[in-house]
């Protein structure tokens, strides 16, 4: 999500005549895109900000903006206090607004190629590659075929350890036709693939003028788009899956054989302190509906270890989740406090959550690597991404084999020979 905002304020300054760089020096102005969500992301910002006083000094003309999570959650006061260099502040909550506060350069028609000026952009948390662009269709995401769409901002749920509803507000839905003209729209600039994004994206309900919009016939809408190839979305949340998005899902292979489904834990006693509102039996029944909907559907998730409270025991059921529920993949993270309540203090020392990390990690790279070996032998539809690597529609990374290339865009079978480290290879069949 904060890749999509950074691609949204990107065009912002392309529309303005700027170019993304990738070179600091060469920078007239400098945006970074923070995150929040755990500490050590929020710890990543402020160092960025503070590295960037020596830009500063040396380009005094130069325009630095600090943009979304951790911004919104610090606030305009004390980031300007701390780095009186910052020229401008905006929170996640207020990112619409920052067209507003851009530099009043001439915008792009009028604007002489020679003289463009040039803007960097860090997004903390997980940084990715910056590509430069020429203006006016700046595009941030790794995969040059693919490209993000946001459905929904903002969060209504109140998971006891998480911060977003804080930093990005209730949860707001933009109207499908919009949703569906930037689809078209990124089409025709090249994209194959889609990627709709919500914080709990499959929540998506739209009402305006006697229609209702679900998400499961916002899916139906957007599959249906010409030149599409493939349709994914994330992250929904357990919570929000209908017997109709389940028949959706069944009818419609452009749409990828691959859910992300954060759990976060194994355990009913620590899903219930975290405000999950759902079991450990009704998370493996909704895996259970994805494949059914799709045998060859492919489930990964997220885990957190050591929230307060989590035993011995709480954890060894995070460990059987992993082969039970048959997760291609997951993100495993350390318990962080984002929120303000009391008592959410780990009970395990940095030590002890270091070593459930490592042995969760452990297991779900033995599940990943059976499942990888499984799909050796089948033939797979490829979206390549590269010349040297694509992804099928379970979202399994493949690489050809030596000799082999690969035309990005094209959609192409490939029968799976083999497995290279956490990637399938194979070569191209008719």
């Amino acid at each position: 999500m904060n890749e999509a905002d950074s691609e949204r304020i990107g065009r912002s300054f392309a529309a303005r005549g700027f170019e993304l760089t990738d070179s600091l020096k060469a920078a007239d102005a400098v945006v970074i895109n923070t995150c929040t969500v755990r500490q050590r992301a929020e710890d990543k910002a402020i160092s960025q900000i503070g590295r960037l006083r020596k830009w500063k000094l040396a380009r005094p003309d130069g325009k630095l903006f600090v943009v979304g999570c951790a911004a919104e959650k610090l606030g305009r006061k004390y980031i300007r206090n701390r780095f009186p260099f910052v020229d401008e502040v905006v929170g996640a909550k207020s990112l619409d607004k920052i067209e507003a506060l851009l530099p009043d350069f001439p915008t792009l028609p009028d604007f002489p190629p020679e003289n463009r000026h040039s803007v960097q952009k860090h997004t903390t948390g997980q940084p990715s590659p910056l590509p430069t662009f020429r203006p006016p269709t700046p595009r941030l995401p790794d995969s040059p075929v693919s490209a993000f769409i946001t459905i929904m901002r903002g969060c209504s749920l109140k998971c006891s350890y998480c911060i977003v509803p804080a930093v990005r507000g209730e949860a707001s839905y933009l109207a499908p036709e919009e949703i569906l003209a930037e689809a078209e729209a990124k089409i025709a600039e090249g994209a194959k693939e889609l990627i709709l994004l919500g914080q709990t994206v499959n929540s998506y309900s739209y009402k305006a003028g006697g229609e209702s919009v679900s998400f499961a016939r916002l899916l139906e809408k957007a599959a249906a788009l010409p030149g599409l190839a493939r349709l994914r979305f994330m992250s929904p949340h357990p919570l929000f899956f209908t017997d109709e998005f389940f028949r959706v899902f069944r009818e419609n292979p452009r749409i990828g054989r691959y859910i992300h489904l954060p759990v976060q834990s194994g355990s009913d006693r620590i899903l219930k302190a975290m405000r999950r509102g759902y079991t450990r039996a009704r998370y493996l029944d909704i895996v259970a509906k994805i494949r059914e909907a799709a045998p060859d559907a492919a489930v990964s998730t997220d885990f957190i270890v050591g929230y307060p409270g989590e035993t011995e025991a709480d954890f060894r059921e995070s460990l059987s989740l992993i082969g039970e529920a048959g997760f291609s993949f997951a993100y495993c993270f350390k318990y962080s406090r984002r929120t303000d309540e009391r008592g959410l203090e780990p009970d395990l020392d940095e030590a002890g959550m270091d070593e459930r990390l490592e042995r969760l990690l452990a297991e779900v790279k033995k599940n990943s690597g059976a499942i990888l070996n499984a799909r050796i032998g089948r033939i797979e539809e490829v979206l390549p991404e590269s010349r040297d690597f694509g992804r099928t529609s379970a979202n399994f990374v493949v690489r050809p084999e030596r000799g082999a290339e690969l035309e990005p865009g094209a959609l192409v079978r490939m029968e799976i020979t083999g497995v290279v480290r956490n990637a399938l290879k194979g070569r191209p069949v008719p």
